[in-house]
């Protein structure tokens, strides 16, 4: 018999900040048709099936917003959400899960929905990251392009203002 184990990701610096972030936020209707359509270009940007908006809350990832997969609510543990809000630039783009030593035992990626691909980009409300805008593939795809990334960055400002987030920057 062999162990296995997956990395958690870090807690970001200012972690009870964080928190009071994401308790600020107003609530989020998930059948919000901004809120699909801001989920359908990241579908298209990225190429993959399934699109998603998180919200790191305390040790729980809640989907708020979901295309391609039916919202759930997982441990925090397990989340590759939660590697991106505590991410130094804000952005995970992993090519392949199965291949990165952080997520090839994790039990999204051998179990089910078996993922492969993930990018990601921070969502934040104001100076924090309160959660992840984010495209997931059961297949394995190259590394998000230049592009990609720019793309996401403009999307995850466009879903954090629709969302009624502060920006850090008033």
């Amino acid at each position: 018999m062999s162990l296995h184990f997956f990395s958690a990701a870090f807690r970001p610096e200012g972690e009870a900040e964080r928190q009071r972030a994401v308790e600020a936020l107003p609530p989020i209707a998930p059948d919000d048709p901004v809120l699909r359509e801001l989920l359908e270009e990241v579908r298209r940007v990225l190429c993959t099936p399934i699109a998603m908006l998180t919200v790191t809350d305390g040790e729980i990832q809640r989907m708020v917003g979901a295309l391609g997969v039916e919202p759930v609510v997982l441990p925090r543990a397990i989340a590759f959400c939660a590697h991106t809000i505590a991410a130094a630039d804000g952005m995970m783009s992993v090519p392949d899960l199965r291949l990165d030593p952080r997520f090839s035992a994790n039990p999204l990626v051998t179990g089910g929905p078996r993922a492969r691909y993930y990018t990601g980009v921070v969502v934040r409300n104001g100076a924090f990251p309160v959660g992840a805008l984010c495209g997931l593939d059961q297949r394995p795809h190259g590394p998000a392009s230049f592009r990609q990334r720019a793309q996401m960055r403009r999307l995850a400002e466009a879903v954090a203002e629709h969302i009624g987030a502060v920006d850090s920057r008033d």
